[in-house]
């Protein structure tokens, strides 16, 4: 993530760069005491999921997308809090009114489980979760067996 080599698919960990990036995407406070992050960069930060408040069960997640996935990004965000933190759920809050979250977080296999009516000026926010038998991006197809 030094700048070097951004002409081609790098995994980024550098939480440092990333964190505030995403904050700053997502207009939320970066607090780094209890988050990670994993990047996609290329010549520019293509997408970039902070998760925060690992609690041993669960752990939340934030998504900032510029492009599409591919299949190493999607087996490491995921294999991440599922193989290495072990947790049995990922929560991603989002927004009502972010059409194109709602329906990117549906995509990925996310369900909503909870809403919280009229908490921000444009709407509901809504509590998606995935549990880790409903992943599909652990499987042998995204390399990874878990």
């Amino acid at each position: 993530c030094d700048g070097e080599g951004w002409s081609h698919l790098v995994l980024c960990f550098d939480k440092d760069l990333l964190g505030p990036f995403i904050a700053q995407k997502l207009n939320m406070v970066w607090t780094p005491e209890n988050s990670t992050t994993i990047g996609w960069v290329t010549d520019q930060i293509e997408s970039v999921v902070w998760y925060e408040d690992f609690n041993q069960k669960s752990v939340t997640c934030h998504i900032y997308l510029e492009k599409g996935l591919n299949q190493q990004y999607l087996s490491t965000i995921f294999d991440y809090p599922f193989v290495q933190l072990g947790v049995d759920k990922i929560v991603c809050p989002v927004v009502s009114s972010n059409d194109k979250s709602v329906e990117f977080v549906k995509k990925l296999g996310f369900e909503e489980q909870a809403r919280l009516l009229d908490v921000f000026p444009t709407g509901d926010l809504l509590f998606f979760v995935m549990s880790k038998d409903k992943c599909k991006f652990l499987g042998e197809k995204y390399g990874k067996v878990g």
